[in-house]
Order: structure tokens, then sequence, then C-alpha cells
């Protein structure tokens, strides 16, 4: 089997790894971007939500292709069915062609010098002396060798990467998701997206319904730890008790896995790094990962490049990555995780109660991970004393 040769092997075609090929190769690296579906961006497993910041990050335009709708606002429902209405304040969000998005992400790559390969199942990670330096993939009915001197594994939540290169087997907390995709309806708000909060909607986590037009919108919601049914069973029970969805027609069932325990201990090693969900570079509250991913794979991909060219690809090299993506994101990944660990504690009656706790601009910082402790400060002193009591203890931690 004669290898083939490369300075970087990207491995997995979404967000993360596409801005990582793009970057390396617009830097001059010999760049291969392998993904293991026939097509890239297929299937689709994603509520498709995106702001316009994240758009730019990744370098594409709002254009009809990629936009199927622009969001003005959200509404946050609490367990007894009151809601809050958070408007964006002049920031912009939309629900996005997840599909058209990733594969306009992947042609960018091939602009910029990266080969891209498709239907390449990577199986593990190859290592010469101890050192990360390439991958074994299947294609077809054909083994590949495929040597690099940087591996950037963006392969997703269940990375192959980063499991046979020892950097984690699984993740100390997951949201898991089902979706349907609903045709047929009509919204009288597409323009506004609604979550549900409560443990007999979704427990530990939150439903949503994401408006791609006025007549067909991402239904879905995640569980953890507490769920006692299937993801699909609370889905199909939220499906059924809304009117809008009376007589939808489910174009699409999907669903997956979103780590929301923060960013790995360990996403660099000696040839290697993580971007992305492999990496659990996601925000824990509301299990946002693409915006994330974008910048972290832009990242990966440029320090991977300059390691290459300098001749230096060992984890302390490589973990400028890693100091440059915390810089950025950390913080407010960190924050998020630990609003998460609060609510844990609060059952319906309190998620009522605190609704009437918190203004529109506490929310929003809340479930971003943004300003926590100046929010929580504030909420502390105007909530009941069963809330005062959590909010201190964060506030002491």
């Amino acid at each position: 089997m004669s290898p083939l040769r490369y300075d970087v092997a990207v491995i997995g075609a979404g967000p993360s790894g596409s801005m990582a090929a793009r970057a390396a190769a617009e830097q001059g690296a010999a760049v291969v971007l392998i993904e293991e579906h026939p097509q890239v961006g297929l299937p689709v497993s994603c509520a498709e939500g995106l702001s316009l910041n994240g758009l730019r990050d990744a370098g594409i335009e709002p254009t009809p292709e990629v936009v199927s709708q622009e969001v003005a606002s959200s509404r946050i429902y609490a367990p007894n069915g009151k809601y809050m209405e958070l408007s964006l304040s002049g920031r912009v969000a939309y629900t996005i062609n997840r599909d058209v998005f990733d594969r306009v992400l992947s042609e960018r790559a091939v602009e910029a010098g990266a080969e891209l390969m498709t239907g390449t199942k990577v199986t593990e990670v190859l290592r010469q002396n101890g050192v990360i330096s390439g991958v074994f993939a299947r294609q077809g009915g054909e083994t590949l060798r495929i040597e690099a001197k940087v591996v950037i594994g963006a392969d997703g939540y269940a990375s192959t990467v980063r499991r046979t290169a020892g950097l984690g087997k699984w993740y100390p907390d997951v949201v898991t998701c089902a979706q349907y995709k609903l045709g047929g309806l009509d919204l009288e708000e597409p323009e506004i997206y609604d979550f549900y909060l409560g443990r007999e909607v979704a427990p530990g986590g939150y439903a949503w319904v994401f408006p791609k037009s006025a007549e067909v919108a991402n239904v879905g919601l995640g569980v953890r730890k507490i769920h006692t049914e299937s993801p699909i069973k609370y889905l199909k029970r939220f499906v059924a008790n809304d009117p809008r969805f009376k007589d939808a027609e489910i174009q699409l069932v999907n669903g997956g896995i979103c780590p929301v325990s923060g960013v790995l201990e360990t996403i660099v090693s000696d040839g290697l790094m993580l971007a992305g969900d492999s990496a659990g570079q996601l925000v824990p509250f509301t299990g946002a990962g693409v915006h994330t991913s974008i910048v972290a794979g832009r990242m990966a991909g440029e320090v991977a490049a300059c390691a290459v060219d300098e001749g230096d690809v060992s984890a302390s090299r490589l973990s400028e990555y890693e100091r440059r993506f915390d810089a950025l994101w950390g913080k407010q990944i960190r924050d998020s995780r630990k609003v998460i660990n609060i609510l844990d504690r609060f059952n319906d009656d309190d998620l009522n109660s605190l609704l009437y706790a918190l203004t529109s601009e506490d929310i929003l910082a809340l479930v971003n991970g943004r300003d926590i402790t100046r929010v929580l400060a504030g909420v502390a002193m105007r909530s009941p004393l069963k809330f005062m009591r959590l909010m201190a203890s964060y506030l002491r931690g």
C-alpha cells in the first residue's frame, strides 16, 4: 500500500474541518480534507440556527441559497406556559440551510488548494515513533494509508480520531437530541424562535421551534441525564400537544449528540489537534456549536500550517491553537456550563418563579455564558431565598 502524503490531514468536512482545511491551504500547506459521507453537508443533523457574526466569521454572505429565514426575536417558555420575549437588540440571526452552508465551506477549502476526499471513512490514526503522523481510511473496498505532519480531528462527537489517539472515548455530559423537519405549516410569526423549558417537555434540556419559513420548521428537543424516555417519545408528545402542528407533514427525522460538559481537557498532542464537536467546543447551555466550530477550525488550520512550516508539530507548538481558542471562547463556555449546574437544581416550579426574577437581558446573558457574575449578583438580590443561595454558591465558586 503506497502512502498518500500531505502536510495536513483534516478529518471531517463540517464547519470546523472545512475552515481548518481552507486556513491551512491558504498558508501554503498541502492539505487533504476527508469526509466519510458521499456528499458534504448530508445528512443534516442540526437545528440550523446561526448568527450573522457566525456567517461573517465563516466568510459567507446571507444569500437566499444559504439562509432560509431571518430571525427577529426569541421566546423562552417556562413550564407553566408563560413566556418572555427576547429581542435580538440589533443582532441578526438566521435559520440556515445547513447542507448548502457546509457545501459552500468545503468548496472554499478546495478553492484555496485543499484536496477533498468524500466517501472515505477514517478507521484509526497512524503513529510513528509515538507521534500521530496520519490516518488509515477505507474508500470503497480499499484501505488507504494517509501520512500527514499534522492531523486535525474535526469528525464530530463520536470522533474516531479522538478515540484512537487516546484523547478520550466520551464526554462527562451530553444532550441527546431528536428533531422533525415539519412542512405544511401556517406559522403566523416565522421570524420568532420558540424555546420551551420543563421536565415534562425536555428533562435536563429544552425543546425548540426554528422556522425555516411560514410553511416549514425544525422542531426538536434535547434531553440529559434525568430523562426517563427516549428523545423521540418526548418529541412526539411535544408535537402532538401543539395545535400549530396538527396537520403537519414530517419531511425529515434526525437527531444527534451535543457534548455539553465543556472543552475537553486535552485537545492537542504531538502531530494532532481536535476541533469542533470532537473537542467539546460547544456553548453548553444552548448546545450551539456551529459558530465555535467555525472559529476553532480556522485557528487550528492556521496553527497547523505555521507549525509544519517551522518543522515543529509537537504538542507544545500546537497548543498555540488551544490558547487562542480559550482566549476567545473559553470563559463563555465555562460560565455557560456553570449555569447548567445551577439550573439542574431547580424543579419546574422554581423555573416558573425564576422567569419573573429575570430580565430579557439577563436571559440573553445566561444562555450565551456572558457577564454571568454580574447577572447572577443582580438576580440574587431580587430573588427568593433558594435562588439567593444558589447564586451565592456560584459567585463564591
